[in-house]
């Protein structure tokens, strides 16, 4: 296996795609602007670059493709070619701000979990433009209203925590350590010192600035070539996929809910982008 942009994993059905994901934060950006309209406000949502399709997994087992590497080295393509955001210059003034964020000393603990508690508390104590704020002000708000209607939906984090105890099992596997070590031997033999093959450009000392230099160049290429020799890339592949199959199995009651919940967010999302 020499590449995984675009592949995908058991879990992914259970999540937004890209352009899904990009679909509801265009929405929750439409429902902060409407709650700050109520106060008086217009919201000027930031720009979102929507990610590629063909692009995601591209690193999730670090750098694997030959010819990036040959061109950028360690230095991600995604982020040298991402457009300049452009930004409005204007601060906020202390009420937009307050009416978009909520109280500087909100305690995490003190805010409602869900839209049906906020709905029935009824809002903060502070008053703006003579209404009460939604507690954590309208990035809250937005966010109950999308991901957190009821108070029995799934965390919206649940498939992700998911993928990461799939990924830190497979790190732990026998399967992963040996080809990992594998890895690094070939690493040795072409002149460099390094363990962990998702650390790479850390190990061997490439910062920012020097991600794309003719020496990073030239050990992103080695690094590749060694993943290419012992198949990391298709044993992580492999091994990840057996675990996340695993995690389905035990949790398929509550990631049946976490995706008719998706497929709601989805239509709620549609109808408020039109």
């Amino acid at each position: 296996m020499l590449k995984t942009a675009g592949v995908t994993f058991p879990l992914d059905a259970y999540e937004a795609a890209p352009e899904q994901q990009d679909a509801l934060t265009r929405a929750q950006n439409a429902l902060t602007g409407r709650c700050m309209t109520r106060f008086g406000f217009v919201f000027h949502a930031p720009e979102q670059p929507p990610v590629a399709a063909s692009e995601s997994n591209a690193r999730v087992f670090g750098l694997a493709d030959p010819d990036t590497a040959a061109r950028y080295g360690y230095q991600n393509p995604s982020m040298v070619n991402a457009p300049r955001q452009r930004g409005s210059d204007r601060q906020l003034t202390e009420a937009e701000e307050l009416a978009l964020m909520g109280e500087d000393d909100l305690n995490p603990a003190d805010m409602p979990s869900n839209l049906e508690d906020a709905e029935k508390g009824g809002g903060s104590d502070v008053k703006l433009n003579g209404q009460r704020l939604p507690i954590g002000g309208c990035v809250r708000e937005s966010f109950l209203k999308l991901y957190a209607r009821k108070a029995n939906e799934v965390d919206i984090l649940f498939v992700f925590n998911l993928k990461s105890e799939a990924d830190s099992k497979a790190l732990e596997d026998s399967r992963v350590r040996a080809v990992s070590k594998r890895w690094s031997e070939c690493m040795a033999k072409a002149g460099y010192t390094v363990a962990d093959p998702m650390k790479a450009a850390r190990e061997m000392g490439f910062s920012e600035g020097t991600l794309s230099s003719a020496r990073a160049i030239t050990a992103a290429k080695a690094d590749v070539r060694c993943k290419q020799q012992v198949n990391l890339v298709g044993v992580r592949y492999a091994v990840t996929v057996a675990y996340q199959k695993q995690l389905i199995e035990k949790h398929a009651e509550t990631l049946s809910l976490a995706k008719q919940q998706l497929e709601s967010r989805l239509t709620l999302a549609a109808s408020l982008t039109r």
